[in-house]
């Protein structure tokens, strides 16, 4: 089991032939082949998936202050 980025979804299930897999912040916990097949891209561990949401939560935060800004 490995984590992989999804290409374009942030939250969510997909539904494989494989089973059903539960995708977080973008990134899915999923079997090595089945995220290969998919296309997914590999996070190394899980610093680098801890690192990428928390990058994440930075510019979703930062876009919501330019909106609520008067």
């Amino acid at each position: 089991m490995g984590l992989f980025r999804h290409p374009h979804l942030v939250r969510g299930i997909v539904h494989t032939s494989e089973g059903a897999f539960l995708i977080e912040r973008g990134v899915a916990e999923l079997p090595d082949d089945v995220g290969a097949a998919l296309g997914w891209t590999p996070l190394d561990d899980e610093a680098d998936a801890l690192m990428s949401t928390q990058a994440a939560e930075r510019k979703r935060a930062a876009s919501e202050s330019l909106i609520t800004s008067p």
